[in-house]
């Protein structure tokens, strides 16, 4: 399975956030993952962030499976940002727990649909890597 994520900005401001400087964080770590065999195999996720701005925000709150693309055998899932995590210390953790929330979503569709899906070795992964920053991040 690959894991992508990514952000839908309604507003050129929100480019600066506190919350789009992590998420770009949190996919360059990603990326550095993509050799991965989990993140070689099918089916696929896609995790979008839907940000809020003063004129638009998500018409939900939380996370919601968007769309299943058989074709690309892609999950499209979506997440609310909420306003007060736009700016907070918080959303590199906000971003790793919608990732997590987005494995076990996706655990459950794909049981459903009765297709085998490694969530337990993909929440290892996440954790691995969100592990791995935090540790990197407090020898600098």
């Amino acid at each position: 399975m690959t894991l992508s994520i990514g952000a839908y900005l309604p507003d050129i401001e929100l480019d600066t956030s506190s919350f789009c400087q992590a998420l770009t964080g949190v996919a360059i770590e990603l990326v550095q993952y993509r050799q991965h065999r989990l993140q070689s195999n099918k089916p696929n996720i896609s995790l979008s962030f839907l940000m809020p701005s003063r004129e638009e925000k998500p018409d939900f709150e939380g996370m919601r499976l968007h769309s299943f693309d058989a074709n690309s055998n892609t999950l499209k899932i979506e997440s609310a940002v909420p306003p007060q995590m736009v700016q907070s210390t918080h959303a590199k953790h906000y971003v790793v727990a919608a990732m997590q929330d987005a494995i076990d979503g996706a655990y459950d569709f794909f049981e459903a649909q009765k297709v085998k899906f490694e969530r337990d070795d993909y929440l290892q992964l996440i954790d691995t890597m969100s592990t791995k920053h935090s540790v990197a991040k407090a020898v600098h």
